[in-house]
C-alpha cells in the first residue's frame, strides 16, 4: 500500500540520470565531488542535505545520517529518477578481521533499525542483496588499484550508543565484520524501489575489543577515503558501460 506522503516532483525537480553517489559523510563529498568533476560550490539543498548534478546527470548527494533520513533522501531521489545508486560510508570493526582503516564492500546486512521494518516487517535479515553489477564494478576497480578489502556481512543499528558487548558477540557470531547505521535500510529500500544499489565502507573505529577506539585520525583510514573517492569516478564510468539498454538516462 503506498505511502500518504510522497515526495514531491514538480517542475522545479532536477532532473537527475539514472546514476548517483550518496555520501554519509560532509567530509567526503568535496573530494568525491572533485573524482566526479562536479562544480561543488553552489549544491542544491535537499532536505538537509547537499545535491550536485553533473552535465550528464550523474548526481552525488549528502551527509545525512542514520536509516530514515537516508531513507527520506534515497526515496527522493528515486522519484526524481535514480535507478542506480553507489552508497559511501564509514563503519567500526567488531570483528577482529578487520582493522581501522580497511575497506568493506557489504554483501548482506543484518537489520537492527526500524525504518527497514516499515518495507520488510518482522525480519532480522535484509534480504534484498546489493546489485551484482554495481557490487563487480566497484571490487573489480578496487582489485585494480591493488588495494586490499573485505567482502562480508555489516551490522546496521540506530543507536550507536546501544552497541553493548551482547549485541557485538550476537552480530558477530552471525558473520558481522562492522556496524553502521544505513545499510540494512538502503538494500531494503531500494529492493522495494526496484532500484539498484550497492555500498562501499572504510572502518573508522574499533569496538571489536568491547572497547572503543577511535581512528579518525589514523593514517590508513585518511588515505583509504581519498582512495576510494578518488575511484568513484572510474567505477561510475564502468557502470555506465555494463548497464542494460532499458537503463536509459534522463535528458
Amino acid at each position: 500500500m503506498k505511502g500518504i506522503v510522497q515526495p514531491v516532483v514538480n517542475q522545479r525537480t532536477p532532473r537527475l540520470g539514472s546514476l548517483g553517489v550518496l555520501s554519509a559523510t560532509s567530509s567526503d563529498l568535496k573530494t568525491l565531488a572533485a573524482s566526479l568533476n562536479i562544480e561543488s560550490t553552489n549544491p542544491r539543498s535537499l532536505y538537509m542535505s547537499h545535491l550536485y548534478v553533473r552535465d550528464d546527470g550523474i548526481f552525488l548527494s549528502g551527509p545525512f545520517m542514520g536509516a530514515p533520513y537516508a531513507v527520506m533522501i534515497l526515496e527522493t531521489l528515486a522519484a526524481w529518477g535514480a535507478k542506480q545508486i553507489i552508497f559511501t560510508g564509514w563503519c567500526g570493526a567488531i570483528s577482529p578481521l578487520v582493522q581501522t582503516g580497511d575497506i568493506i564492500v557489504p554483501s548482506i546486512a543484518f537489520i537492527d533499525e526500524g525504518t527497514s521494518r516499515a518495507y520488510l516487517p518482522e525480519s532480522d535479515v535484509c534480504t534484498s542483496k546489493p546489485s551484482e553489477t554495481l557490487t563487480s564494478c566497484i571490487k573489480e576497480s578496487i582489485q585494480k588499484s591493488a588495494l586490499p578489502f573485505h567482502e562480508g556481512a555489516i551490522w546496521t543499528t540506530d543507536a550507536i550508543f546501544r552497541e553493548t558487548p551482547d549485541k557485538i558477540y550476537h552480530f558477530r557470531n552471525k558473520g558481522a565484520l562492522a556496524v553502521e547505521m544505513e545499510v540494512s535500510a538502503l538494500f531494503t529500500v531500494s529492493a522495494f524501489l526496484n532500484i539498484e544499489i550497492s555500498a562501499i565502507l572504510i572502518v573508522s573505529d574499533d569496538v571489536s575489543t568491547l572497547t572503543w577506539k577511535p581512528g579518525f585520525r589514523d593514517k590508513k583510514f585518511i588515505e583509504n577515503r581519498t582512495a576510494i573517492a578518488n575511484l568513484i569516478s572510474g567505477i561510475c564510468d564502468d557502470v555506465m558501460k555494463k548497464r542494460p539498454k532499458t537503463l536509459i538516462q534522463n535528458k
